[in-house]
């Protein structure tokens, strides 16, 4: 596990590419435990609160959540650069007849995603994969309607260094946005597949967000029972992902005052 420079999306995305069929197996399977039992529980109730007529699913990835998704929307857009991952998550939801699938990032989609008048986002372990945060927030503020709702789920900024061990290596500084290279791994199983994630502040977060005018209405840290604990080969001792959701300020006003308040913050 090494930090690296900054990357592009594209440099990301080949990693993604590569570990795309490795991927769908491990969900498919329920070989990822924290996917089924932790991750999409907890996306699922962040998600109750918004406007499913139209949801945009970013970082869609091979199309598991995504046809999960479908189920309690009326319309789902699946955003999703990796070419391999796409494809199988066509296949994922080919039943489904509400998920039109658009293979970009939203940082290059958004403009033509305007029209579509969005309800909704979700993001599931994809923000700390985003190569830029604030180009992100731009291009998400540009599509949502006013009053709608981000829902975000990703590693925990404070604990995922420390639950991966690179909490204390002398090149770790939490305050820092920081791209890390590493074998992808799940609690159960090593890949030799190397890919980035991107470690970033909690603060950057709420900051990036707040400037693009979206205010943070709830903060949670999953924990998974004491059944499932028991499936894992070593107990849980602190979350190691935080689910987010946003509200988009709905009037010109409330949005000017989020971004003052986010230069405040950012002081």
């Amino acid at each position: 596990m090494n930090p690296c420079g900054r990357k592009s999306h594209a440099e990301l995305v080949r990693g993604w590419d590569r570990l795309a069929e490795e991927r769908h197996r491990q969900i498919a399977s329920g070989s990822d435990l924290s996917f089924d039992n932790v991750i999409v529980p907890t996306v699922l109730r962040l998600f109750q609160a918004c406007d499913s007529a139209t949801v945009l699913d970013v970082g869609s990835g091979t199309g598991e959540f995504t046809a999960r998704l479908a189920d309690v929307s009326g319309q789902v857009i699946a955003i999703e650069p990796s070419h391999g991952s796409t494809a199988l998550a066509r296949v994922a939801c080919r039943s489904k007849s509400n998920v039109e699938f658009i293979e970009a990032s939203l940082e290059d989609t958004g403009s033509a995603l305007v029209d579509a008048a969005a309800t909704s986002a979700v993001a599931v372990m994809s923000l700390m994969t985003t190569p830029d945060l604030a180009k992100f927030a731009r291009a998400l503020a540009r599509v949502l309607r006013p009053a709608s709702r981000f829902v975000a789920v990703l590693t925990h900024p404070w604990f995922w260094p420390r639950y991966w061990g690179y909490d204390d290596a002398p090149w770790f500084h939490y305050e820092e946005e920081i791209f890390v290279e590493a074998p992808f791994a799940t609690s159960r199983r090593v890949t030799d597949i190397v890919t980035t994630h991107i470690h970033r502040p909690l603060e950057q977060y709420v900051e990036t967000f707040l400037k693009e005018g979206f205010v943070l209405e709830t903060l949670v840290e999953p924990m998974p029972s004491a059944e499932v604990q028991a499936l894992y080969p070593t107990r849980w001792a602190f979350p190691r992902f935080i689910g987010l959701r946003w509200w988009k300020a709905s009037t010109t006003s409330d949005k000017d005052l989020c971004i003052k308040l986010g230069r405040g913050a950012g002081a």
